[in-house]
């Protein structure tokens, strides 16, 4: 199976590629970190302001849009 975002090989339970699910358990450890620097910051308000960073890595931008669209279809 190919990862969700790009070519490579996944063997995640999400779909994605080594580097794709590093990057998505990293936005999952830095979301908890920012609520508490940020008094419990919207998962939302959160992704979006990672895509706002110029230092933030492709891998991580790519996998924050896919979880932005996600939680919309959610809504």
């Amino acid at each position: 199976m190919k990862c969700l975002l790009c070519w490579r090989e996944s063997k995640s339970k999400y779909g994605l590629c080594f580097y794709h699910d590093e990057a998505y358990r990293s936005l999952k450890e830095g979301y908890q970190r920012w609520c508490r620097a940020y008094d419990n910051i919207s998962e939302v308000k959160y992704l979006e302001r990672l895509l706002e960073l110029p230092e933030c890595g492709e891998w991580i931008k790519e996998v924050a849009k896919m979880e932005l669209k996600r939680i919309k279809e959610r809504s």
